[in-house]
């Protein structure tokens, strides 16, 4: 009886451990004390990112990119653009793998390889090295933290985030802005399929000034 009291407890310990050194890397969420929010955007460089970058600048305001290598690859100048106006850029991994589904037993080599080239096209052309990560879908089981970790990334997630496929404009719009609080880290993206963004990113950006939210990078909301 006292083994398995004695293994228990140390099963206990050690998953709490493991709990507090995923937490060190990983965020969904930034301080709740301060009056600060993060707008992160994943899968451009795409055919919206200039309309977004746009916004961002007549509204004075830096977000945090997710860059998928694949795309950076193909659309260099519009990478370059987002760094050029001090955006930060973060890495979406190479080629949007959904790591969920993803049933080959090379998983965790295809991890790393996606990570780094992700990495290694991002750096090459934006001459950023990109610090931060998130996994396509937001993939979050141990590898994934394991292999960010190995590489030293912090993985970063999300508070809110919805679908555009299901709703219109309005109906995000509405999503969003009731989803405000500290430290909240709003996922959107800068696809022309994820366009309607493009019509309230403006007005809820206004929206979140007026209640006297400070709308910074993820590095900055984390302290990172």
């Amino acid at each position: 009886m006292r083994k398995i009291i004695v293994f228990v407890f140390l099963f206990s310990v050690s998953v709490c451990l493991i709990r507090l050194a995923s937490a060190e890397i990983f965020y969904s969420y930034g301080p709740g004390n301060v009056k600060k929010v993060a707008l992160t955007f994943d899968d451009g460089p795409g055919s919206a990112t200039e309309k977004v970058l746009d916004i961002l600048k007549e509204k004075n305001v830096k977000s945090t990119f997710f860059l998928l290598g694949v795309r950076v690859k193909s659309s260099p100048r519009m990478a370059r653009a987002i760094a050029s106006a001090g955006h930060e850029i973060a890495n979406h991994t190479y080629g949007h793998v959904n790591f969920y589904s993803y049933k080959g037993k090379d998983k965790a080599a295809k991890m790393e390889r996606e990570l780094l080239e992700g990495k290694n096209i991002i750096k090459k052309i934006t001459n950023t090295e990109p610090l931060l990560v998130r996994f396509p879908y937001g993939y979050l089981k141990s590898d994934a933290i394991k292999t960010a970790e190995k590489y030293g990334f912090y993985v970063i997630n999300w508070t809110f985030g919805c679908d555009w496929e299901k709703m219109t404009a309005e109906e995000m719009h509405d999503r969003y802005r009731k989803a405000v609080k500290n430290g909240a880290i709003f996922l959107m993206h800068d696809l022309d399929k994820n366009s309607k963004v493009l019509l309230f990113l403006g007005d809820f950006i206004d929206e979140l000034k007026k209640l006297n939210y400070k709308i910074v990078t993820v590095s900055e909301l984390l302290s990172l």
